[in-house]
């Protein structure tokens, strides 16, 4: 029976029960994990050095946003770009770290058929043509520099085998680049619908097979002939294999021209004659 007299009680909460109820602060490595880095100007020039002296790539003042938000976890993580900067100094240029630094610094954006004028040239005039002069058992030596994810160095590929020069001659295709990851992601042959925008329906089919994620993966016949490394073009020796080719485009518009003019004199010397 309800007494309408009695008065309601009021709770009461004791000082566990009110510890309970407030905010807990958050750890405090997770409060200096979400602290902003800055990379201050003084600094970015540390970094602008440090590319140029160890790969001849000349990083503008305009990509200073850029790389601070690239590497704005890597720099927290070490405790501020300064800190981030003393490890980098120490790592090699063909590093997986250093080559974070590369990828957050130059631009390795590209897709196929980006150059279908220079493609052409190659499959229908210069390909046959050194091929002539090599013989019925010479090979066509191929070099893409800075080949980025690889889709220049499998673009050669392709025309060659539409043209029908392949699999029915030798042909060697290196392609080779600075960033570690550039290099890792080339090796798989596998691309998204951004890579292939330039590529026709018909090429698509013709070439390519579905991959899961929606991706696209090179036919293994068209990847087979192409080879990939990571090294510097600054660290090639003037004497080594000789090509036929030399596509080196799109890695000497970075560079200073210090390094610019080394690295044309190195890639001549590796020029087989007539190349």
């Amino acid at each position: 029976r309800l007494d309408s007299g009695a008065r309601p009680r009021r709770a009461t909460l004791g000082p566990r029960s009110l510890r309970r109820l407030r905010p807990q602060a958050a750890p405090a490595e997770e409060r200096v994990n979400a602290r902003p880095v800055e990379l201050a100007e003084p600094v970015f020039r540390l970094y602008q050095d440090l590319l140029r002296r160890r790969t001849g790539f000349v990083l503008a003042d305009s990509q200073r946003t850029r790389l601070e938000s690239r590497l704005g976890a890597e720099a927290r993580s070490a405790g501020s770009f300064y800190q981030l900067y003393g490890r980098l100094r120490n790592e090699p240029a063909d590093s997986p770290h250093f080559g974070r630094l590369l990828d957050a610094a130059v631009n390795g954006e590209t897709y196929f058929f980006r150059d279908p004028s220079s493609l052409r040239a190659f499959a229908e005039e210069i390909a046959p043509e050194r091929l002539l002069a090599a013989g019925q058992e010479g090979a066509l030596d191929v070099w893409s520099a800075g080949c980025s994810t690889g889709e220049e160095a499998y673009g050669l590929s392709i025309v060659l085998h539409e043209r029908g020069l392949l699999p029915g001659r030798r042909v060697r295709i290196l392609g080779t680049d600075l960033s570690p990851s550039h290099v890792r992601r080339a090796r798989t042959a596998v691309y998204g619908a951004q890579a292939l925008r330039a590529t026709s329906a018909d090429r698509r089919r013709d070439h390519f097979e579905a991959a899961e994620g929606g991706l696209f993966r090179l036919k293994p016949h068209l990847a087979a002939p192409v080879l990939f490394e990571s090294r510097s073009l600054l660290d090639e020796p003037a004497t080594g294999p000789a090509f036929d080719v030399i596509l080196c485009r799109n890695v000497l518009i970075y560079l200073d021209e210090g390094s610019r003019t080394r690295v044309v004199e190195i890639l001549a010397s590796r020029l087989k004659p007539g190349g």
